[in-house]
C-alpha cells in the first residue's frame, strides 16, 4: 500500500505500561513524530495512529511495542525508527532495544525499507565511551541516526574487524565493567567472539555480531561461543535468526554438559569458558613472559595442570572443573614460552619470580634469557588463588 502523505502507524503499549502507566505515546508524542517526519520525508504533514497490541500488519506483529519502534510509510518506502529512552544512566541503557528493533526489520523481506534512530531529549550522558562504541556498530550495521547533532562526537561506521577489535579493547580498558563480550584471533582468518547471553549483556553481543557479519571478508572464519549461565539461556532466538540468517557466524553454545564432556575427554582443556574467564581476567592476549600480542599464537596455559587436578581423588568432578576453568588458574602464553612452561624448562616461583632449568646448558640459558624479556609475573596476576594454583603445580615437579 503506497501512502501520498507520511503516516505513521505505532504500538502504543510498552513491555511495562500496565506497572508503569507510561505509554509510547507519552514520550513519543506529535511534536516529536513531527520532527521525524520532517527530517525523514522533508514534509510537514503528516498522519499517525497509536495501535493497540493485537494490531497486525506486514511491519507489526500482534505484541507490545518491541525495539521502541515507529514505522513510517511514505510512498513505497518504509521506515523503522527505533528511539531512545529520556533517561540514560546505565551502561546499556537506551540501546537496548536497538537489537530488536534491528531484527525486525532484518527479518521482514520488504525491499524499500530503511533503518533509523532517534534521540529523543535525553537526560544523563548519552556519549559515554561504551555508548559512543554501540553507536558506531549501529552505524556499521545500517542504522542512519536523524539527529545525532545533540552528540559531540561524529558517529562514523566500522571499517573492518580488527577496528572493532582495536576499540572494543580500548573501551574495555577504560572501564573494566564494560567487559563482557571478547573478539580474539584464533588463527590467521579465523575470529572467536566469547559472548555471555543472559541480562544486558546479550544486546550488546548481539549487536558485536551483526556488526562483524557484514565486515566479514570471504575467507574470514567467525565463531561465537555463547557463554551460557544462570539458566543457561542462549541468545535470544530472534537474534540468533538474524545471526544465522546473516550466513557468517557459527553458534556454539557452551553449556556446562559439554564443558564436562570436553574435561572427560581432554588432559589440556581449552575450553570456551576457561578462555572467556582469562580474558575477563586478564584482558587482551599478551604473553606473560615476552610481551608477544600476536594472538594467533597466545594460548591460555594452566598453572594448576589439568591432567593433575583429574588425578585428585578427595576433590568431586564439579570441583574439579571449577579449577580447571579458574581465571585464577592461567596465564597468557605465546606457544613457545607455554611449551617451556609445560616442559617444566621455565617455572615460576611463590613469588612470581620466573626461572630456568638448572639442566640447561649455557648456550641454551643464554637463548631463553633473550626471548623471556619478563622475568617477574605482574602482581595483579598474582592473586592469592594463583599463588595457591602455583604451589600445587610446583610441589608436583
Amino acid at each position: 500500500m503506497k501512502y501520498d502523505i507520511p503516516h505513521f502507524v505505532i504500538k502504543n503499549n510498552l513491555q511495562k505500561s500496565k506497572q508503569t502507566n507510561v505509554y509510547f505515546g507519552d514520550v513519543v508524542t506529535p511534536e516529536v513524530l513531527k520532527d521525524v517526519c520532517k527530517r525523514i520525508t522533508d514534509l510537514d504533514n503528516y498522519t499517525y495512529e497509536y495501535v493497540d497490541d493485537e494490531y497486525t500488519d506486514d511491519f507489526l506483529d500482534p505484541t507490545y511495542n518491541k525495539g521502541r519502534m515507529a514505522i513510517l510509510h511514505y510512498k513505497d518506502e518504509v521506515m523503522y525508527i527505533s528511539f531512545s529512552e529520556k533517561d540514560i544512566n546505565g551502561r546499556n541503557s537506551s540501546v537496548q532495544s536497538v537489537p530488536t528493533a534491528f531484527n525486525l526489520f532484518f527479518i521482514n523481506p520488504y525491499k524499500n525499507k530503511k533503518l533509523y534512530y532517534y534521540f529523543l531529549n535525553v537526560e544523563g550522558n548519552p556519549e559515554t565511551d561504551y555508548h559512543i562504541l554501540i553507536y558506531r556498530l549501529m552505524k556499521t550495521i545500517g542504522f542512519h541516526f536523524l539527529n545525532d547533532e545533540v552528540l559531540q562526537h561524529k558517529i562514523v561506521p566500522f571499517s573492518s574487524i580488527e577496528d572493532i577489535m582495536f576499540n572494543r579493547k580500548i573501551n574495555s580498558g577504560k572501564n573494566k565493567s564494560n567487559n563482557s563480550t571478547y573478539i580474539t584471533k584464533s588463527t590467521v582468518s579465523n575470529y572467536d567472539i566469547y559472548g555471555k547471553t543472559y541480562g544486558a549483556n546479550k544486546y550488546e553481543t548481539s549487536l558485536i555480531c551483526y556488526a562483524l557479519s557484514m565486515l566479514a571478508k570471504r575467507e574470514q572464519r567467525i565463531t561465537l561461543y555463547e557463554v551460557l549461565e544462570q539458566d543457561l539461556k542462549e541468545l535470544p532466538k530472534s537474534s540468533l535468526n538474524v545471526i544465522n540468517g546473516m550466513g557468517v557466524i557459527r553458534v556454539v553454545p557452551t553449556d556446562l554438559q559439554l564443558e564436562k564432556k570436553a574435561f572427560e575427554e581432554n588432559n589440556s582443556l581449552r575450553s570456551p569458558r576457561y578462555i572467556y574467564n582469562l580474558l575477563n581476567k586478564l584482558g587482551k592476549k599478551h604473553c606473560a613472559m615476552c610481551g608477544c600480542e600476536i594472538p594467533e599464537i597466545i594460548q591460555g596455559a594452566h598453572i594448576w595442570p589439568v591432567a593433575l587436578i583429574k588425578k585428585q581423588g578427595h576433590i568431586s568432578f564439579e570441583d574439579k572443573l571449577q579449577h580447571a576453568t579458574n581465571s585464577d588458574n592461567g596465564l597468557w602464553l605465546c606457544e613457545n614460552h607455554h611449551k617451556l612452561f609445560d616442559q617444566n624448562i621455565i617455572s615460576i616461583t611463590h613469588s612470581g619470580n620466573i626461572t630456568f632449568s638448572k639442566s640447561l646448558s649455557t648456550e641454551n640459558e643464554t637463548f631463553l634469557n633473550n626471548i623471556t624479556t619478563f622475568k617477574q609475573i605482574p602482581n595483579e596476576i598474582m592473586t592469592p588463588q594463583f599463588v595457591q594454583y602455583l604451589d600445587l603445580r610446583n610441589k608436583a615437579i
